[in-house]
Protein backbone atom coordinates (compact mmCIF):
# COMPACT_ATOMS: atom_id res chain seq x y z
CA UNK A 1 0.00 0.00 0.00
CA UNK A 2 1.31 3.10 -0.69
CA UNK A 3 1.31 5.62 1.67
CA UNK A 4 0.64 9.86 1.59
CA UNK A 5 2.26 11.91 3.83
CA UNK A 6 1.41 15.62 4.12
CA UNK A 7 4.10 18.65 5.85
CA UNK A 8 2.86 17.67 9.41
CA UNK A 9 4.11 14.16 9.11
CA UNK A 10 7.39 15.33 7.49
CA UNK A 11 8.11 17.00 10.43
CA UNK A 12 8.64 13.75 12.42
CA UNK A 13 11.82 13.49 12.32
CA UNK A 14 12.48 16.70 14.26
CA UNK A 15 9.84 16.33 16.86
CA UNK A 16 12.04 16.97 19.39
CA UNK A 17 12.62 20.47 18.26
CA UNK A 18 9.14 21.01 18.24
CA UNK A 19 8.46 20.00 21.44
CA UNK A 20 11.27 22.67 22.67
CA UNK A 21 9.41 25.11 20.34
CA UNK A 22 6.34 23.99 22.52
CA UNK A 23 7.80 24.60 25.56
CA UNK A 24 8.82 28.19 25.26
CA UNK A 25 5.14 28.50 22.93
CA UNK A 26 3.83 27.26 26.55
CA UNK A 27 5.44 30.75 28.21
CA UNK A 28 4.64 33.05 25.53
CA UNK A 29 1.58 35.11 26.74
CA UNK A 30 -1.40 36.02 25.06
CA UNK A 31 -1.59 39.39 22.84
CA UNK A 32 -5.14 39.05 23.20
CA UNK A 33 -4.97 42.72 24.66
CA UNK A 34 -1.72 43.91 23.07
CA UNK A 35 -0.69 45.50 20.15
CA UNK A 36 -0.17 42.92 17.27
CA UNK A 37 -3.80 41.88 17.93
CA UNK A 38 -5.57 45.39 17.38
CA UNK A 39 -3.15 45.64 14.41
CA UNK A 40 -4.40 43.15 12.27
CA UNK A 41 -7.84 43.68 13.60
CA UNK A 42 -7.66 47.28 12.56
CA UNK A 43 -5.32 46.19 8.77
CA UNK A 44 -8.78 43.27 8.64
CA UNK A 45 -11.37 45.80 9.26
CA UNK A 46 -9.91 48.55 7.01
CA UNK A 47 -9.73 45.53 4.17
CA UNK A 48 -13.51 44.32 4.73
CA UNK A 49 -15.40 46.84 5.41
CA UNK A 50 -15.60 48.28 1.98
CA UNK A 51 -16.86 45.03 0.50
CA UNK A 52 -19.21 44.13 2.97
CA UNK A 53 -22.46 45.45 1.52
CA UNK A 54 -23.89 45.75 -2.03
CA UNK A 55 -25.45 48.55 -3.32
CA UNK A 56 -27.40 46.29 -6.35
CA UNK A 57 -30.88 48.05 -7.73
CA UNK A 58 -29.76 50.85 -4.96
CA UNK A 59 -30.16 49.26 -2.41
CA UNK A 60 -28.09 48.35 0.11
CA UNK A 61 -27.59 44.94 1.38
CA UNK A 62 -24.78 43.35 3.87
CA UNK A 63 -23.45 40.49 2.63
CA UNK A 64 -22.81 37.14 4.31
CA UNK A 65 -19.57 37.11 6.00
CA UNK A 66 -17.42 34.20 7.08
CA UNK A 67 -14.73 33.65 9.37
CA UNK A 68 -12.45 30.66 7.75
CA UNK A 69 -9.83 28.95 10.61
CA UNK A 70 -8.31 25.82 9.19
CA UNK A 71 -5.51 23.29 11.05
CA UNK A 72 -5.19 24.85 14.23
CA UNK A 73 -3.55 21.52 15.16
CA UNK A 74 -3.93 22.31 19.13
CA UNK A 75 -1.00 20.64 20.86
CA UNK A 76 1.56 20.73 23.96
CA UNK A 77 4.17 22.29 21.00
CA UNK A 78 2.32 24.53 18.34
CA UNK A 79 3.06 27.76 18.97
CA UNK A 80 0.12 30.02 19.43
CA UNK A 81 -2.37 27.32 19.12
CA UNK A 82 -0.74 25.59 22.22
CA UNK A 83 -2.99 23.63 24.64
CA UNK A 84 -1.45 26.02 27.41
CA UNK A 85 -2.25 29.06 26.04
CA UNK A 86 -3.73 28.56 22.53
CA UNK A 87 -4.62 32.50 21.90
CA UNK A 88 -4.37 32.31 18.17
CA UNK A 89 -7.78 30.55 18.02
CA UNK A 90 -8.80 33.05 20.78
CA UNK A 91 -8.20 36.03 18.48
CA UNK A 92 -9.99 34.69 15.96
CA UNK A 93 -13.08 34.24 18.42
CA UNK A 94 -12.19 37.14 19.46
CA UNK A 95 -12.61 39.17 15.81
CA UNK A 96 -15.60 37.13 14.85
CA UNK A 97 -17.31 38.40 17.75
CA UNK A 98 -16.42 42.04 17.59
CA UNK A 99 -19.71 43.77 16.70
CA UNK A 100 -17.03 46.35 14.11
CA UNK A 101 -16.88 43.20 12.12
CA UNK A 102 -20.63 41.84 11.87
CA UNK A 103 -19.34 38.32 11.01
CA UNK A 104 -22.40 36.00 10.37
CA UNK A 105 -20.37 32.34 10.90
CA UNK A 106 -17.42 31.03 11.29
CA UNK A 107 -15.95 27.47 9.73
CA UNK A 108 -13.12 25.35 11.34
CA UNK A 109 -12.17 22.81 8.01
CA UNK A 110 -10.38 20.11 10.47
CA UNK A 111 -7.09 19.07 11.93
CA UNK A 112 -8.23 20.49 15.42
CA UNK A 113 -5.70 18.72 17.41
CA UNK A 114 -1.97 17.42 16.61
CA UNK A 115 -0.45 14.07 16.99
CA UNK A 116 3.05 12.58 17.20
CA UNK A 117 3.74 8.81 16.20
CA UNK A 118 3.61 8.21 20.23
CA UNK A 119 0.13 10.43 21.39
CA UNK A 120 -2.20 8.47 23.23
CA UNK A 121 -5.67 8.24 23.06
CA UNK A 122 -5.37 9.92 26.88
CA UNK A 123 -3.31 12.85 25.03
CA UNK A 124 -5.45 12.79 21.90
CA UNK A 125 -8.74 13.42 23.79
CA UNK A 126 -7.60 15.95 26.35
CA UNK A 127 -6.21 17.95 23.14
CA UNK A 128 -9.73 17.46 21.35
CA UNK A 129 -11.67 18.77 24.71
CA UNK A 130 -9.19 21.40 25.51
CA UNK A 131 -9.64 22.80 21.42
CA UNK A 132 -13.44 22.43 21.49
CA UNK A 133 -13.49 24.40 25.08
CA UNK A 134 -11.84 27.50 23.51
CA UNK A 135 -13.84 27.25 19.99
CA UNK A 136 -17.04 27.65 21.98
CA UNK A 137 -15.89 29.64 25.21
CA UNK A 138 -17.82 33.29 24.77
CA UNK A 139 -18.68 32.22 21.50
CA UNK A 140 -22.28 34.03 19.92
CA UNK A 141 -21.46 33.42 16.69
CA UNK A 142 -22.40 29.97 14.86
CA UNK A 143 -19.61 28.24 14.57
CA UNK A 144 -19.21 25.17 12.63
CA UNK A 145 -16.15 22.39 13.19
CA UNK A 146 -15.53 19.60 10.53
CA UNK A 147 -12.95 16.82 10.71
CA UNK A 148 -9.16 16.66 9.26
CA UNK A 149 -6.99 13.85 9.52
CA UNK A 150 -5.42 14.55 12.06
CA UNK A 151 -8.39 14.29 14.63
CA UNK A 152 -8.72 10.98 14.65
CA UNK A 153 -5.34 10.17 15.86
CA UNK A 154 -3.93 7.44 13.39
CA UNK A 155 -0.91 8.73 12.57
CA UNK A 156 0.81 5.47 14.35
CA UNK A 157 -0.91 2.69 12.15
CA UNK A 158 0.72 0.23 14.63
CA UNK A 159 -1.80 1.65 17.43
CA UNK A 160 -5.52 1.70 16.40
CA UNK A 161 -6.29 1.33 19.68
CA UNK A 162 -5.23 5.22 20.29
CA UNK A 163 -7.98 6.70 17.60
CA UNK A 164 -10.43 8.62 18.51
CA UNK A 165 -13.78 7.37 17.32
CA UNK A 166 -16.70 8.48 15.69
CA UNK A 167 -18.68 8.68 19.17
CA UNK A 168 -15.57 10.59 20.75
CA UNK A 169 -15.62 13.44 17.94
CA UNK A 170 -19.26 13.73 18.39
CA UNK A 171 -19.51 13.51 22.17
CA UNK A 172 -16.88 15.95 22.72
CA UNK A 173 -17.02 18.16 19.62
CA UNK A 174 -19.93 18.00 17.03
CA UNK A 175 -22.60 17.89 20.36
CA UNK A 176 -21.04 21.21 21.34
CA UNK A 177 -21.69 22.96 18.66
CA UNK A 178 -23.75 26.45 19.37
CA UNK A 179 -26.04 26.63 16.40
CA UNK A 180 -29.28 23.93 15.43
CA UNK A 181 -27.54 20.71 13.03
CA UNK A 182 -29.42 18.89 11.13
CA UNK A 183 -27.60 15.10 11.00
CA UNK A 184 -27.94 11.46 10.54
CA UNK A 185 -27.79 10.19 14.10
CA UNK A 186 -24.87 11.10 16.22
CA UNK A 187 -22.47 11.91 13.08
CA UNK A 188 -19.98 14.36 12.61
CA UNK A 189 -21.34 15.10 9.16
CA UNK A 190 -23.95 17.79 9.36
CA UNK A 191 -25.74 20.75 7.83
CA UNK A 192 -27.14 23.93 8.82
CA UNK A 193 -29.41 26.66 8.09
CA UNK A 194 -27.98 30.30 7.94
CA UNK A 195 -30.12 33.78 7.24
CA UNK A 196 -28.79 35.62 4.49
CA UNK A 197 -28.37 39.16 5.23
CA UNK A 198 -29.20 39.36 1.21
CA UNK A 199 -32.25 37.56 0.79
CA UNK A 200 -32.31 33.56 1.10
CA UNK A 201 -30.52 30.89 3.22
CA UNK A 202 -27.49 29.73 2.97
CA UNK A 203 -26.71 26.21 3.90
CA UNK A 204 -23.47 24.78 5.10
CA UNK A 205 -22.56 21.09 4.91
CA UNK A 206 -20.10 20.08 6.97
CA UNK A 207 -18.10 16.58 5.57
CA UNK A 208 -16.46 14.23 7.68
CA UNK A 209 -13.14 12.69 6.65
CA UNK A 210 -12.39 10.30 9.27
CA UNK A 211 -15.98 8.64 8.90
CA UNK A 212 -15.42 4.38 9.13
CA UNK A 213 -16.86 1.81 11.40
CA UNK A 214 -14.24 -0.29 12.13
CA UNK A 215 -10.88 1.81 12.13
CA UNK A 216 -10.03 -0.28 8.79
CA UNK A 217 -8.03 2.23 7.09
CA UNK A 218 -5.49 4.58 7.73
CA UNK A 219 -7.85 8.28 8.34
CA UNK A 220 -4.35 9.86 8.30
CA UNK A 221 -3.51 9.27 4.95
CA UNK A 222 -7.03 9.15 3.75
CA UNK A 223 -9.99 10.98 3.43
CA UNK A 224 -12.41 8.55 4.22
CA UNK A 225 -16.29 9.18 3.42
CA UNK A 226 -19.06 6.73 3.46
CA UNK A 227 -22.03 5.00 1.87
CA UNK A 228 -24.18 6.29 4.75
CA UNK A 229 -22.22 9.91 4.32
CA UNK A 230 -22.69 9.97 0.72
CA UNK A 231 -26.06 8.74 0.58
CA UNK A 232 -26.81 11.55 3.59
CA UNK A 233 -25.17 13.89 1.10
CA UNK A 234 -27.00 12.93 -1.70
CA UNK A 235 -30.49 12.54 -0.18
CA UNK A 236 -30.97 14.58 2.66
CA UNK A 237 -28.14 17.93 2.70
CA UNK A 238 -28.68 18.26 -0.90
CA UNK A 239 -32.53 18.35 -0.68
CA UNK A 240 -33.84 18.02 2.64
CA UNK A 241 -35.98 21.43 2.93
CA UNK A 242 -33.94 23.05 0.16
CA UNK A 243 -35.60 26.24 -1.08
CA UNK A 244 -34.70 28.48 -4.50
CA UNK A 245 -33.30 30.52 -1.75
CA UNK A 246 -30.53 28.16 -0.92
CA UNK A 247 -26.81 28.36 -1.54
CA UNK A 248 -24.66 25.77 -0.25
CA UNK A 249 -21.19 26.19 1.19
CA UNK A 250 -19.28 22.58 1.87
CA UNK A 251 -16.66 21.96 4.42
CA UNK A 252 -14.41 19.25 3.63
CA UNK A 253 -10.51 19.34 4.87
CA UNK A 254 -9.00 17.61 2.41
CA UNK A 255 -8.29 19.79 -1.61
CA UNK A 256 -9.62 18.18 -4.32
CA UNK A 257 -7.43 17.65 -7.15
CA UNK A 258 -7.46 21.30 -9.47
CA UNK A 259 -7.95 21.96 -12.88
CA UNK A 260 -4.48 23.63 -13.18
CA UNK A 261 -2.08 20.66 -11.56
CA UNK A 262 0.13 23.90 -11.55
CA UNK A 263 -2.29 24.92 -8.49
CA UNK A 264 -1.03 22.92 -6.26
CA UNK A 265 2.74 22.11 -7.47
CA UNK A 266 5.36 20.24 -4.97
CA UNK A 267 2.03 18.94 -2.44
CA UNK A 268 0.40 15.66 -2.28
CA UNK A 269 -3.88 16.59 -2.71
CA UNK A 270 -5.40 13.63 -3.75
CA UNK A 271 -5.91 11.60 -0.76
CA UNK A 272 -9.35 10.50 -1.29
CA UNK A 273 -10.12 6.98 -0.44
CA UNK A 274 -12.81 6.27 -3.05
CA UNK A 275 -12.60 8.22 -6.35
CA UNK A 276 -11.79 11.31 -5.68
CA UNK A 277 -14.18 12.95 -8.37
CA UNK A 278 -17.17 10.83 -6.12
CA UNK A 279 -18.36 14.90 -4.45
CA UNK A 280 -17.49 16.72 -7.00
CA UNK A 281 -19.51 14.90 -9.82
CA UNK A 282 -22.53 14.97 -6.99
CA UNK A 283 -22.37 18.59 -6.54
CA UNK A 284 -22.15 18.96 -10.12
CA UNK A 285 -25.44 17.15 -10.76
CA UNK A 286 -27.00 19.28 -8.02
CA UNK A 287 -26.02 22.61 -9.81
CA UNK A 288 -26.95 21.26 -13.58
CA UNK A 289 -30.06 19.75 -11.67
CA UNK A 290 -29.34 16.71 -13.93
CA UNK A 291 -29.61 12.23 -12.66
CA UNK A 292 -26.19 10.78 -11.58
CA UNK A 293 -25.88 6.71 -10.97
CA UNK A 294 -22.20 5.50 -10.37
CA UNK A 295 -20.17 3.64 -8.72
CA UNK A 296 -16.85 5.09 -7.42
CA UNK A 297 -13.76 2.27 -6.50
CA UNK A 298 -11.86 1.94 -3.12
CA UNK A 299 -8.00 2.58 -3.93
CA UNK A 300 -6.89 0.16 -1.25
CA UNK A 301 -9.56 -2.73 -2.28
CA UNK A 302 -11.03 -3.69 -5.55
CA UNK A 303 -13.96 -5.20 -3.90
CA UNK A 304 -15.17 -2.23 -2.43
CA UNK A 305 -17.33 0.47 -4.23
CA UNK A 306 -20.15 3.65 -2.86
CA UNK A 307 -22.90 3.93 -5.01
CA UNK A 308 -24.79 6.83 -5.86
CA UNK A 309 -28.20 6.59 -7.73
CA UNK A 310 -29.84 10.33 -7.04
CA UNK A 311 -31.53 12.83 -9.46
CA UNK A 312 -32.02 16.45 -8.59
CA UNK A 313 -34.37 17.22 -11.68
CA UNK A 314 -36.77 18.73 -9.09
CA UNK A 315 -34.23 19.81 -6.17
CA UNK A 316 -34.08 23.62 -5.96
CA UNK A 317 -30.74 25.67 -4.85
CA UNK A 318 -27.21 26.67 -5.84
CA UNK A 319 -23.65 25.97 -5.13
CA UNK A 320 -21.05 28.13 -4.00
CA UNK A 321 -17.84 26.63 -3.32
CA UNK A 322 -15.56 24.18 -1.33
CA UNK A 323 -13.62 25.64 1.99
CA UNK A 324 -10.93 23.67 3.31
CA UNK A 325 -7.22 23.49 4.88
CA UNK A 326 -4.78 20.16 4.75
CA UNK A 327 -2.33 22.30 3.08
CA UNK A 328 -1.49 25.06 5.71
CA UNK A 329 -1.31 27.71 3.40
CA UNK A 330 -3.60 29.53 1.51
CA UNK A 331 -4.42 28.67 -2.02
CA UNK A 332 -8.04 29.10 -4.32
CA UNK A 333 -8.23 27.16 -7.64
CA UNK A 334 -11.18 25.54 -10.26
CA UNK A 335 -11.09 21.78 -9.36
CA UNK A 336 -10.84 19.37 -11.80
CA UNK A 337 -14.55 18.64 -13.85
CA UNK A 338 -16.28 18.54 -16.51
CA UNK A 339 -18.65 21.60 -15.54
CA UNK A 340 -18.37 24.95 -16.82
CA UNK A 341 -17.64 27.38 -14.89
CA UNK A 342 -15.79 24.68 -12.96
CA UNK A 343 -16.01 24.51 -9.35
CA UNK A 344 -14.32 26.74 -6.67
CA UNK A 345 -11.79 25.45 -4.02
CA UNK A 346 -10.28 27.71 -1.35
CA UNK A 347 -8.37 26.63 1.80
CA UNK A 348 -7.36 28.53 4.70
CA UNK A 349 -4.39 28.71 6.15
CA UNK A 350 -3.02 26.53 9.46
CA UNK A 351 -2.81 28.97 12.51
CA UNK A 352 0.26 28.05 14.18
CA UNK A 353 3.43 29.23 12.76
CA UNK A 354 5.27 26.25 13.88
CA UNK A 355 3.26 23.89 11.34
CA UNK A 356 4.33 26.18 8.47
CA UNK A 357 4.12 24.51 5.02
CA UNK A 358 7.71 24.08 3.16
CA UNK A 359 5.24 25.05 0.20
CA UNK A 360 3.85 28.04 0.90
CA UNK A 361 5.27 31.62 0.30
CA UNK A 362 3.26 33.06 3.20
CA UNK A 363 5.84 34.08 5.85
CA UNK A 364 5.32 33.40 9.46
CA UNK A 365 6.93 34.63 12.70
CA UNK A 366 6.65 33.69 16.20
CA UNK A 367 5.11 36.94 17.75
CA UNK A 368 4.14 39.82 15.71
CA UNK A 369 1.52 40.49 13.07
CA UNK A 370 2.32 37.63 10.86
CA UNK A 371 1.94 34.97 13.60
CA UNK A 372 -1.78 34.46 13.05
CA UNK A 373 -3.92 34.59 10.29
CA UNK A 374 -6.95 33.24 9.00
CA UNK A 375 -9.21 34.18 5.60
CA UNK A 376 -12.37 36.19 5.72
CA UNK A 377 -14.84 36.00 3.26
CA UNK A 378 -18.06 38.72 1.71
CA UNK A 379 -20.67 36.15 -0.45
CA UNK A 380 -22.63 38.19 -2.52
CA UNK A 381 -25.19 35.76 -3.81
CA UNK A 382 -26.74 38.38 -6.30
CA UNK A 383 -23.94 39.11 -8.17
CA UNK A 384 -22.39 35.42 -7.75
CA UNK A 385 -19.20 36.47 -6.12
CA UNK A 386 -17.16 35.53 -3.15
CA UNK A 387 -14.80 38.77 -1.75
CA UNK A 388 -11.89 37.17 0.19
CA UNK A 389 -9.46 39.03 2.67
CA UNK A 390 -6.99 38.05 5.69
CA UNK A 391 -6.32 38.78 9.31
CA UNK A 392 -2.59 38.45 9.96
CA UNK A 393 0.10 36.84 7.90
CA UNK A 394 -1.97 35.65 4.39
CA UNK A 395 -2.71 39.14 4.27
CA UNK A 396 0.66 40.73 4.06
CA UNK A 397 1.52 38.56 0.68
CA UNK A 398 -2.36 39.27 -0.39
CA UNK A 399 -2.69 42.80 0.75
CA UNK A 400 -6.13 43.30 -2.07
CA UNK A 401 -8.84 41.89 -1.46
CA UNK A 402 -9.28 38.80 -3.77
CA UNK A 403 -12.83 38.64 -6.27
CA UNK A 404 -13.91 35.03 -7.53
CA UNK A 405 -16.97 34.19 -9.76
CA UNK A 406 -18.65 31.33 -8.91
CA UNK A 407 -21.48 31.22 -11.17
Amino acid sequence: MRKIFIYSELMLPVIGLLLLIGFFAGCEKSDMSGKYYELNRQKALETITPFMYSNAESESKERFKIVHISDVHLSPWSSGTNIRNPFNLEEAIRFANDPETRIDVIVDTGDHISSTMNTTYRDAMTYLVAYAKTLFRDNNIPTFPSTGNHDSNMLNPNHPDYALSTMDLHTHLTSKINHPVFSDGKENYYYADLPNPMGGVIRVIALDVTDQTNRIYSSQHNAILSQKQIDWLCHTALKQNMTEGHSVLILVHHPMPPANEEALKGTVYNEYLHNWNMVPEIIEAFRTKESIQKAYRNKLNDTDSIAVDVSYDQSPGEFICYLGGHLHTFLHYEIKSVSQPKQLMILSNNMSPSERSANTPIQRSSTGQQNNTFNLYAIDTEKKVIYIAFFGATGFYYPQVLELAYL
